[in-house]
């Protein structure tokens, strides 16, 4: 497609249309329908190839681009193209595309997230800022004036608000309570219209306009509305409330299943290798979850990377503990909680940055993944098919790690501790490479070197040594490369023994450092 024939739509359907098309409208400032028509966007539902299947409506509801619309607007999309309001007087753009995050079959009510730019490339939604919706504190009642916002067919690809009253408002009973659940009113809601935005006289919003043909799960109300009560039920329940920061993931609610089944089944569906994330380039794992009879409980899902012979892939230093298991084994893990009794995760998906595979290695290597899921704090239950991956080895790499610590050790007459390090430098031929370490308190406070020459500090005053080496070769390796700091350099004034650490850095002299050893521990005696 895609952006092409989204972008070509949009272009045929365009004509002369002075702007909004508005009835009835005196209640509301063209300030307030300004603001508002900002948070409105018209949502293209794509097919596997990119083609446009149908169009709606929806509402941004958070900053960080969170969409809420009807369920039948997006259940048969394979993506979504978000277009939304630069000029009033012009039709929308295409700026975004958004994945589903929450799908409620009971409500008609879905929510997308915002989670890639117009070109397709993955943002981070946290930094979006978008203008966004109130929901109203208060329902409306039968003859409040109300305003509907949306994108339908007979608007040509503008926005268009309508105007009219409540007509009647019907009950239902949700989790036991009686609340205002659907509401009908005279104001002209046509297709297209669905999943947009209903207000009140201050702008507020007060449901989601429900445009369908039959459907016994929306009552079969045609041009009704679906209450912001029915909406906060669904949000409160704990599907919501677990996954809707979570771009990329779908949280589904098929027909019930027999009272007393357990079961959990886990698939991997698809490995997107050279993904962008927040400025990291890395593969992303997509799965598909079916957990039936887990509804509250607090689910643990790992991806575990192994090479081609089945042996697990190290991660490297630069791996957080949240990405390594105790054996060292590169690993992405969340946790989710089923909202129903049976609940289907249709993308939950994992990135694992190439920062984290091991170092040392040169060329292509065949390696695979698996998926695991189980209650938190227990052995894994279910395991998912085996997705082989290619991972390339990067062209320039720099290693370090430390080999061990002596303490008590002489040099030029001064007592102090010796570091030995192992570094590996590839692809850095006559490039200058600094290599420095670093010590700290067990609390992480960085070791204060006033007590040492200026060339023994950093430019905070933290106890450093530093050196300088010169790869003469394309491949090349210091086996045991030491560091000796006196300990004369500690601080004075100290008592009894103190836990501390090292760790060594490494990169490009003038440049910040990009690769790190593990720490190693060690204990200083005053």
């Amino acid at each position: 497609m895609t952006l092409r024939k989204v972008v070509l739509l949009i272009l045929i359907l365009a004509f002369a249309l002075p702007g909004i098309t508005q009835a009835q409208s005196e209640n509301l400032s063209q300030a307030e329908i300004s603001r508002i028509s900002n948070s409105v966007v018209l949502i293209y539902s794509l097919d596997r190839s990119g083609d446009v299947e149908s169009s709606g409506s929806g509402t941004i509801m958070t900053p960080n681009g969170q969409i809420y619309t009807n369920r039948h607007v997006v259940e048969n999309g394979e993506d979504f193209a978000i277009l939304v309001i630069e000029d009033i007087a012009e039709q929308p753009v295409l700026r975004y595309f958004a994945t589903p995050i929450l799908i409620d079959d009971n409500l008609d009510f879905a929510i997308l997230q915002i989670d890639r730019d117009a070109e397709g490339r993955r943002i981070d939604s946290n930094t979006l800022n978008l203008p966004v919706i109130t929901m109203s504190s208060a329902p409306p009642s039968i003859g409040d004036r109300i305003f509907v916002f949306g994108f339908p067919g007979i608007g040509d690809g503008f926005l268009v608000l309508t105007s009219g009253s409540i007509t009647t408002i019907q009950n239902d009973t949700l989790n036991g309570e009686r609340i205002p659940f659907l509401y009908q009113t005279d104001a002209q809601i046509s297709p297209g219209n669905s999943g947009g935005l209903a207000v009140n006289s201050s702008g507020n919003m007060i449901g989601i306009p429900t445009q369908v043909n039959s459907e016994e799960r929306t009552l079969g109300r045609l041009g009704g509305i679906l209450s912001v009560s029915a909406i906060r039920f669904v949000l409160d329940s704990p599907i919501a409330s677990a996954p809707t920061n979570e771009p990329f993931l779908r949280a589904t609610q098929p027909p019930s299943n027999n009272a007393g089944d357990v079961e959990i089944t886990i698939a991997i569906n698809d490995v997107e290798q050279n993904v962008e994330q927040d400025g990291t380039v890395g593969m992303i794992v997509h799965t598909n979850i079916n957990a039936i009879g887990y509804r509250g409980a607090t689910l643990r899902i790992a991806i575990f990377a192994f090479w081609e012979d089945g042996s697990p892939i190290i991660a490297n230093s630069r791996a957080a503990n949240s990405n390594r298991t105790d054996e060292g084994q590169l690993t992405s893990q969340q946790l989710v909680t089923p909202g129903f009794d049976n609940t289907i995760y249709d993308d939950l998906w994992f990135f694992i940055p190439y920062s984290l595979f091991p170092d040392g290695e040169t060329g292509t290597a065949s390696a695979y993944v698996e998926a695991q899921i189980g209650v938190d704090g227990e052995t894994f239950t279910a395991f998912s098919n085996l997705s082989s991956f290619l991972y390339t080895f990067s062209d320039q790499q720099l290693i370090v790690s430390i080999s061990r610590i002596e303490h008590n050790t002489t040099e030029d007459g001064e007592s102090g501790m010796k570091v030995y390090g192992y570094i590996n430098i590839i692809g850095y031929r006559s490039i200058p490479v600094r290599v420095a370490l670093f010590l700290y308190w067990e609390s992480g406070e960085p070791i204060d070197g006033s007590e040492a020459p200026t060339d023994f500090q950093t430019s905070d005053g933290a106890l450093t040594v530093q050196d300088v080496v010169t790869p003469s070769f394309d491949n090349s390796e210091w086996e045991e490369f030491w560091f000796f700091v006196p300990y004369a350099y500690f601080p004075t004034g100290l008592t009894g023994a103190l836990d501390a650490y090292a760790q060594l850095e490494i990169g490009v002299d003038g440049e910040t450092f990009n690769s790190w050893s593990l720490t190693e521990l060690f204990t200083l005696n005053y």
